[in-house]
């Protein structure tokens, strides 16, 4: 694997950050050479900008971790979610066959619509069905690169560990209570919450293995729970706070404009036989929350 070329779309992301970290630090890919690519240099719906970056970088394996992964966004405009969550997965994968490079696309939970709640969680072979335009494009784009040799289509779930409020919400709910501001968290609705840097790990895992991992593999660490108990057990690491406690909401009810899941969890039996077993979503908790919380919080 030394002296592979790996293109990253999406490399100021949630995910794309920890990843670029990852690669630069992690031994098993010393030698490695990355592009990362965002919004800045240009727009993932446009293919002939999209085919001509990646074709000039003459990539081994494009993770494409680009997307609009706002759910109320996707809803309140989904032309430009087709735009960037289809046609965009469409173009990266038309220059991964002119190219000849592997794929490797990262998708959600929210393929699941919730309902079936199987025991262990949804495994990668369960029958999807989304139930917002984010989900829907994500399933596409599923397809789109499921056609590609070699593919990987890596699902995970409720990513936290990054610098965007928008998109992170224990990073969004930390600094309001630090703020003094009220917390509101549903506390009926589950996944697995993944820290972006147990998943970067995971990813070159599966990158770095002498055999190829094909298919599709869920990624997400272990346990299952809401935004409100995550929220919760990172804000107990804290000194007093100035205002009040998370305030526990229902699911039902609460004003999406998209439709969510109520329990999506992810079955990640495929990953830990491959060799990889995830840390616990209260390990990624804690070491995220030293990053966020007072300093007299990191010395405990």
């Amino acid at each position: 694997m030394s002296g592979t070329r790996i293109y990253l779309t999406g490399a100021d992301g949630l995910l794309g950050t920890a990843l670029t970290a990852t690669l630069r630090e992690d031994p098993r890919t010393a030698g490695w050479t990355w592009c990362g690519v965002s919004r800045d240099d240009y727009d993932i719906a446009d293919e002939t900008a999209t085919v001509a970056s990646i074709t000039r970088f003459r990539p081994d394996i494009v993770v494409h971790s680009a997307a609009n992964a706002v759910v109320d966004d996707c809803e309140a405009n989904p032309a430009r979610a087709l735009a960037v969550n289809v046609a965009g997965v469409r173009n990266v994968a038309r220059a991964c066959l002119h190219s000849g490079a592997r794929l490797v696309y990262l998708s959600s939970d929210y393929v699941f619509d919730g309902y079936d709640n199987p025991p262990g969680g949804y495994r990668e072979d369960d029958l999807p069905s989304p139930l917002s335009v984010y989900g829907v494009t994500k399933l596409a784009g599923e397809r789109i690169a499921g056609q590609l040799p070699g593919h990987l289509i890596i699902r995970t779930s409720w990513l936290f560990g990054g610098a965007d409020e928008r998109v992170d919400v224990v990073l969004h709910s930390v600094r309001q209570a630090l703020r003094g501001e009220p917390v509101r968290l549903i506390a009926d609705q589950y996944s697995r919450p993944t820290s972006t840097v147990d998943l970067a790990r995971a990813m070159v895992f599966l990158l770095t293995r002498q055999r190829p991992v094909t298919g599709t593999v869920h990624v997400a660490n272990a346990g299952t729970a809401s935004w409100h108990e995550v929220v919760t057990y990172a804000l107990a690491l804290a000194p007093p706070l100035p205002g009040p406690a998370p305030e526990a909401v229902p699911f039902d009810g609460y004003p999406f404009l998209g439709r969510r899941p109520r329990n999506s969890a992810l079955n990640t039996d495929r990953l830990t036989g491959l060799g990889h077993a995830m840390p616990h979503w209260k390990d990624a908790v804690r070491r995220f929350a030293v990053t966020l919380l007072p300093v007299e919080t990191a010395r405990r």
